[in-house]
């Protein structure tokens, strides 16, 4: 029978890492975990194999976006067919770069949502499509239910914020 490993970390900073396999496959799962979470001073001078960066699209975040302590809200409404699921994913990407918060909790992402002015009861319901159509992804269970945007979302959710400070400042002027 092969030999089969399982690492859990779980970082003071709040990072977790789990993986399961063969000694090697762990190793090197654990290996670039860790790479990640070097400050940039030290990723450059591990010699790595170049890469192609791509750079994020500039938002005027203050345009859309009311910071208040440890929660945000959307100063309007986004217009469209699923306004719920695309505030989610805007307020998602917000929540990264504003709030240094990549993956807020359920109940967090829902009072948001309130303070928005979307009436919203059951995130799990809300968010299942966005979970479906490769836009989201849901980590946990109950109200520890945390959600994050996959790269497909991530991009959503700049071209929306990008619509919603276009149409505000289209609006202001």
């Amino acid at each position: 029978m092969e030999d089969r490993q399982r690492l859990r970390l779980k970082l003071p900073d709040g990072a977790e890492f789990e993986a399961e396999g063969t000694p090697d496959f762990v190793r090197s799962e654990r290996q670039e975990f860790l790479a990640g979470l070097q400050p940039k001073s030290e990723i450059s001078k591990t010699p790595q194999t170049p890469t192609r960066t791509i750079q994020e699209p500039t938002i005027a975040w203050e345009t859309i976006i009311e910071h208040k302590g440890h929660g945000i809200h959307l100063r309007a409404k986004l217009a469209g067919d699923r306004p719920l699921k695309d505030a989610c994913l805007v307020l998602l990407a917000a929540s990264q770069k504003l709030l240094n918060q990549p993956k807020p909790t359920a109940a967090q992402l829902a009072k948001w949502l309130r303070v928005s002015g979307y009436p919203v009861q059951r995130m799990d319901r809300a968010l299942q499509e966005g979970i479906t159509n490769g836009e989201l992804l849901a980590s946990g269970s109950r109200r520890a239910r945390r959600y994050e945007p996959t790269n497909p979302g991530r991009i959503k959710a700049f071209l929306l914020a990008h619509q919603l400070a276009t149409s505000i400042s289209g609006a202001a002027s």
